[in-house]
Order: structure tokens, then C-alpha cells, then sequence
């Protein structure tokens, strides 16, 4: 059975799995994967997972991804690699949409073109380019926006 529901402590240990599995394969080309902290060591991305309001996927009790809000910001958006391609992210996006009347903003590394296909298909619009900064390198960035009704 498959629901999209809150997080609860006892899924901390799936989503620092699914996270410490996926950001090395958004960061690939620019931040070398020794140099990616893993979620539970690292004190920053700890504070704003802490900030943000989780929802996991969940499919036969497995958990196998999970996205977040940081008020109107989408925060998180990782599926476990095993699991791509299924539209899990998709579907937890839906969810922030519905769960959101607001306009939603998110920014993403320029390199992720799945993800920027998807955000598109949705409803967001590109509307700055910037440079970021990550584990001590420099990161070509967008921020991307879904006006309320699009």
C-alpha cells in the first residue's frame, strides 16, 4: 500500500539512508562525494531538516522517499536511488502543492536536470540563477517558483 504521510522519529534512520545515498548523486561533477557529510554529522542540514516540516513516501512499509517545507520553500526532495524512476518524487511534490496554497519556491543545482524537467512539468519557473556555496565549493544554482493556481 502506498501513502504519503508526516515524519516521525522513528523514520530518521531511512531518511539519513535515502539522503546519505542521493546528495552524493546531486552533487556528482562538483562536490567531491568524500567531502558530503552524512546527514546525522552534519550540524547545518540537521538544523534546517529540524526547521522543515517532512512528509515521507512510503510503499508496503518501506520507507523510499521524503520531501520537506521550510514555510513556502520546498526544503527536501530525495528518493532512495533504488527507487527512481517510479514517480515518488512526483507524487510527493503533489502533495506540497496540495498541502500549500501559497506560492512555493525551491532552488536546485543547475546540473540536475531531472529534477529541473520535473519542477517544470509541475508548474515552476525559473526566475534567478545564482552561485551557492557547499562544503567549501562554489555551486552554479537556480531558484525556481510555482505561483499559487499554476
Amino acid at each position: 500500500m502506498e501513502v504519503i504521510r508526516k515524519y516521525k522519529k522513528s523514520d530518521w534512520v531511512h531518511v539519513c539512508n535515502i539522503y546519505d545515498l542521493s546528495k552524493p548523486d546531486e552533487m556528482d561533477g562538483i562536490v567531491e562525494s568524500d567531502q558530503i557529510l552524512p546527514l546525522a554529522q552534519d550540524e547545518k542540514m540537521l538544523q534546517y531538516f529540524n526547521e522543515s516540516r517532512i512528509w515521507v513516501y512510503e510503499n508496503d512499509l518501506q520507507l523510499s522517499g521524503f520531501t520537506g517545507l521550510k514555510g513556502d520553500f520546498i526544503s527536501w526532495l530525495f528518493v532512495h536511488p533504488d527507487f527512481r524512476r517510479r514517480g515518488i518524487a512526483r507524487k510527493l511534490l503533489l502533495k506540497l502543492i496540495g498541502e500549500n496554497n501559497n506560492c512555493l519556491m525551491l532552488s536546485i543545482v543547475k546540473s540536475n536536470h531531472a529534477a529541473m524537467s520535473l519542477y517544470l512539468d509541475l508548474g515552476f519557473r525559473v526566475f534567478e540563477e545564482f552561485e551557492g556555496r557547499m562544503y567549501g565549493y562554489k555551486i552554479p544554482a537556480v531558484r525556481m517558483k510555482r505561483n499559487k493556481g499554476a
